[in-house]
């Protein structure tokens, strides 16, 4: 079995399937998921943002596993701040085949791991999933038809020439590792696709939605997408934002799987030039080469 650590919010954990199952794939063997890092609530620091399982709300191959599935070097045994250091020893120090070993960077020799095998990591690069985009595709869809207000928002969003503005504010601001973008990156990117196509509308998302209310404008027809269209645990807003024909994101897993997603055969998606603040990390591996990086 092909078993997968999942950490990290909706964005991550698709990642870390996708690689899963890939090598699931691969190795005709089950997938399975780990959530047992997902379910610590162990008191963190203020800038920790606990995540819950998200993956449910699509069509995915792959069956959560028990502690006892789980090989005993990678088995977490029990909760709490001393089995956080515990850990914390074992990845730093004890060599696994399965741990990535470096961030947004595409390493082959994972893809070569056989039947059995741990994947404990963020693996940020389609270039992971490349061979089985289809496969992907389809099991990241929605398992339950959305409710009226967001099929009927869908409908409209499909219906126009719509471009999708990702705002990702929340723990991002002040973030001295992921705050990478501002004002003028959205200002050159919108004027970047208005040169190339005319746009109907703006469909802006954030988890800071009444921030964006008052701080925001495109002048061009704009319609900010309120909690009221996430969903159970926000696909509702994956759902409408990979309906958009164009795409704006920031340095978010979460706007790049709806942007990835998104099935308009001339979108023009752009990305922030660098991913994260530490110029020393090479990200280049993220971002599919007919994305614009700015």
């Amino acid at each position: 079995m092909i078993i997968v650590r999942l950490s990290g919010g909706m964005g991550n954990q698709m990642f870390q399937y996708a690689l899963g199952r890939s090598l699931a794939i691969k190795n005709n063997v089950p997938l399975g998921l780990d959530l047992t890092y997902l379910l610590d609530r162990t008191p963190m620091p203020s800038y920790f943002t606990y995540r819950d399982y998200q993956l449910d709300m699509f069509n995915v191959q792959a069956i959560i596993v028990s502690r006892k599935d789980i090989p005993l070097l990678y088995r977490k045994y029990n909760f709490g701040v001393f089995m956080r250091y515990i850990d914390y020893i074992r990845r730093k120090f004890i060599p696994t085949p399965g741990k990535e070993k470096r961030d947004y960077y595409f390493d082959l020799k994972i893809s070569t791991l056989g039947p059995n095998a741990y994947l404990e990591g963020w693996w940020q690069t389609p270039k992971y999933f490349a061979d089985i985009e289809d496969i992907i595709r389809k099991d990241f869809t929605l398992k339950n038809i959305p409710s009226e207000n967001i099929g009927k928002l869908a409908e409209e969003i499909s219906s126009k020439n719509s471009l999708c503005v990702h705002i990702r504010r929340g723990d991002y601001v002040g973030n001295k590792n992921h705050e990478v973008v501002n004002a003028t990156y959205y200002t050159d990117a919108i004027t970047y696709i208005l040169q190339r196509t005319n746009i109907d509308k703006v469909y802006v998302f954030s988890d800071d939605i009444e921030w964006c209310k008052n701080n925001i404008s495109f002048k061009i027809s704009t319609f900010f997408v309120d909690d009221s269209f996430a969903g159970y645990k926000d696909e509702g807003n994956m759902f409408l934002m990979s309906a958009c024909k164009h795409f704006i994101i920031p340095n978010s897993s979460f706007s790049w799987w709806a942007a990835w997603l998104a099935n308009s055969p001339d979108k023009i998606v752009v990305a922030p030039r660098q991913w994260v603040t530490d110029l020393s990390k090479d990200t280049a591996d993220i971002i599919p080469k007919s994305w614009i990086r700015m």
